[in-house]
């Protein structure tokens, strides 16, 4: 009985101890498998950005499923930004949407620095809104000036409607009757349109603000189909100006900054009330047209301004190029004489003198004067580069509008030698001749290339003096502090 009693026993831990050696490792196995799991999703969910575009790969002329969300969180890194000569495509508003998806766009108007402030506010405001943003083209050649909304559409719309008629049924004839043939419209002939990353680096942003193209069209219907949005749904809210500085952001409701030229507050609170799926504003111009008092958007606007950078390819290679002439980056001194009309026409000589005179306070600061061979350059009017790069002379780059630099800014040529524009290198733009837009490959785009070349190249001086006022010399300042390791809006007090 004893004996059996001890077999049993035998019987009963051999078995415990196949089944500890059988199921132990596998009670192991799945635990780790499972820690394994939730803790690779937990550092996956603590490290990705809040926003991933996998939209960057698909192009703007093919409908693709998009897979990418709009960001919850808006997480922003303070960095100053190095140039790059990458960008990546941005889909277009064919593309499928989700229906939760809301999105925000405007109409676009007046010069390329007027739509270039306007492009950056948008991006702002589609990040404190979390919505996707549709961005217009860049308009080029012929613009409408700012308008209300209706009026500024119907003008955009009718720009379109006319080049393709002519396009279509005139060819090379004018005719006198009341036909788009008639000579009245040749000036819609020169008009075209490129996409922002033709010429700018939207990669950065995209990782928080999601970005769609608008397309070479305004047609509110168009961009209703695009969307999947009904008419019976009444899903789109126009935010209608009449009048051109009506309203001013703001992101604290408790804000005691005043109005300025504005009519009108207006609260970032009360547009994220709005939950129409589309968000259409009428114009979005004016650097000063958002206010912002919070940290966080005040970091998002600084690295807007840092990572919207010119990336085309042939803009850099000839400003490196004509730099490098000058006697390369940071060795010339860079000036902007705006000429153009209205205040910077009646002003012209205040602005002249305000420039010459903060130049010639540089150039004794850094004892530039008392190089040996000065004195003959100023009596003999020298404006050879070569020669005054052999004697290292003080060489002044002047980016104008003006087509007479020369007579015009007579005050730089008679008392400094080695004044230089970008007259001086014609032959550098000739590159500039075979590059059109796919939106109408007849109209060349060197018209709106040179003004940018003339002011990499002016930026990137070592110093910079704009003229007051112009948005011209804003972004030039912008650049200039980027190249000199600067946040973009660091020194843009008076500007």
């Amino acid at each position: 009985m004893f004996r059996e009693k001890i077999d049993s026993r035998e019987r009963l831990h051999s078995r415990n101890r196949f089944l500890f050696k059988t199921i132990f490792p596998i009670i192991i196995l799945t635990l780790f498998l499972t820690f394994y799991t939730f803790s690779t999703e937990f550092l996956f969910t603590i490290t990705s950005p809040s926003y991933t575009d996998t939209a960057a790969t698909t192009t703007t002329t093919t409908s693709t499923t998009d897979t990418t969300t709009t960001p919850t969180t808006n997480t922003i890194i303070n960095t100053t930004t190095t140039n790059t000569t990458t960008s990546t495509t941005t889909t277009s508003t064919s593309s499928a949407t989700s229906d939760s998806e809301k999105f925000l766009t405007y109409l676009p108007h007046s010069g390329f620095h007027n739509q270039h402030g306007a492009l950056m506010n948008a991006i702002m405001l589609s990040y404190i809104t979390n919505r996707t943003l549709i961005i217009p083209p860049v308009l080029i050649n012929y613009v409408p000036h700012l308008h209300s909304f209706y009026p500024l559409y119907d003008a955009l719309n009718e720009i379109l409607k006319v080049k393709k008629y002519r396009k279509d049924h005139c060819n090379d004839s004018i005719d006198n009757n009341t036909s788009y043939c008639n000579e009245k419209y040749l000036k819609y002939d020169n008009f075209t349109m490129i996409n922002w990353e033709e010429t700018f680096d939207l990669s950065e942003l995209k990782q928080y603000v999601r970005i769609i193209n608008r397309g070479y069209d305004f047609s509110l219907d168009n961009l209703k189909k695009n969307l999947n949005i009904n008419d019976e749904d009444d899903d789109i809210y126009l935010f209608i100006e009449t009048e051109q500085y009506e309203y001013e952001f703001f992101d604290k409701e408790e804000s005691k900054q005043g109005l300025g030229k504005f009519k009108k507050k207006y609260f970032m609170s009360d547009l994220l009330k709005i939950e129409k799926k589309l968000l259409h504003f009428t114009s979005l111009f004016s650097h000063y047209k958002i206010v912002l008092e919070k940290d966080e958007n005040k970091k998002f606007r600084q690295l807007i301004h840092n990572k919207l950078i010119i990336n085309n390819i042939n803009l850099l290679n000839i400003t490196n190029k004509i730099a490098k002439k000058l006697g390369g980056k940071g060795n010339y001194f860079g000036l902007h004489i705006r000429v153009g009309d209205g205040i910077f026409k009646g002003s012209l000589q205040k602005n002249i003198d305000l420039i010459y005179n903060e130049l010639i306070e540089n150039l004794l600061k850094l004892n530039l004067f008392k190089k040996k061979n000065l004195k003959n350059f100023l009596n003999n009017n020298n404006n050879n580069l070569d020669e005054c790069l052999k004697n290292n002379l003080p060489i002044i780059y002047i980016a104008t509008d003006s087509d007479d630099p020369k007579n015009l800014f007579s005050k730089f040529y008679n008392n400094l030698p080695c004044i230089f524009t970008l007259f001086d290198f014609t032959k550098e733009l000739d590159i500039l001749d075979h590059l059109s837009s796919d939106y109408d490959e007849n109209v060349g785009l060197s018209n709106f290339y040179i003004p940018l070349i003339d002011l990499l190249i002016t930026a990137h001086g070592k110093i910079f003096i704009g003229t007051e006022g112009s948005t011209f010399s804003r972004m030039a300042y912008e650049v200039h502090n980027l190249y000199n390791g600067e946040n973009a809006m660091s020194s843009m007090d008076g500007v």
